[in-house]
Order: structure tokens, then C-alpha cells, then sequence
């Protein structure tokens, strides 16, 4: 299922489906940290030369204050995962969240659409 931009703040589906069709089923993901990198790719902070979680290419956290945050609000949402401080370990998880988030990654592949990914980082 396409769906159009968001109206209001509401996320409407084209007008060629019908509107009392189904939601898509939701794809659950949990991948290693390994699986992640070569999945999607996490793009180095070309902003901060000391950011933290390197990935083999440099570091690729992005902070929650500018002139990160408007580096990373301006990409697609798709590309855009938050490192978060979860109860038993630290997880990166698409999109972009603000509840204990360390901070933000951008990817070169996006999260596929109707996918949750969950990737739990041991340290």
C-alpha cells in the first residue's frame, strides 16, 4: 500500500484504494549489529569529527541539538534510526524518537516500508 504526504497530520492512503481496506500487516525485524551495518549502511558524521558508534567508516552518531539535528531532520525519514537507551541493554531502532535517545544514525538504504527494526547493541 502507497500512502500520499501526511494531511493534517493524519496519514491518508491515495484515493485509489479503498478506504476501508486493511492496514498492511507490520514486519518485525530484530537484527545483530552486524546484520544492520551491511543491511543498510550507517553514513559518518561529516559534522563531528569525534562522534561516537564507528562502524568501520568513522562515527556515525548524529546529537539531538543543532547543527546535527537539522542535518538529520532534513533527510528522509526512512534513513533515520535513534540509538536508544533501552531497559537491559542500548537498541538502535527506525525513525526518530526523543524518549531516552543518545542520539541519531542515518543510513544509506531505508527502512523498508510497514518494517519495525530493533537492533540491540551489546557493550
Amino acid at each position: 500500500m502507497r500512502t500520499s504526504p501526511m494531511t493534517n497530520g493524519i496519514l491518508r492512503p491515495p484515493a485509489s484504494e479503498a478506504p476501508d481496506a486493511p492496514p498492511p500487516a507490520i514486519e518485525f525485524l530484530s537484527l545483530t549489529e552486524d546484520e544492520f551495518v551491511d543491511r543498510f549502511q550507517p553514513v559518518p558524521n561529516h559534522l563531528l569529527a569525534t562522534a561516537g558508534f564507528d562502524f568501520g567508516r568513522g562515527g556515525c552518531l548524529f546529537e539531538a541539538s543543532d547543527p546535527d539535528l537539522a542535518f538529520i531532520r532534513s533527510q528522509p525519514m526512512a534513513n533515520v534510526w535513534t540509538v536508544i537507551d533501552g531497559d537491559e541493554c542500548l537498541e538502535i531502532t527506525d525513525g526518530m524518537h526523543t524518549v531516552n535517545r543518545l542520539g541519531y544514525l542515518l543510513t544509506e538504504q531505508p527502512c523498508p516500508s510497514y518494517t519495525m527494526v530493533s537492533v540491540p547493541l551489546d557493550f
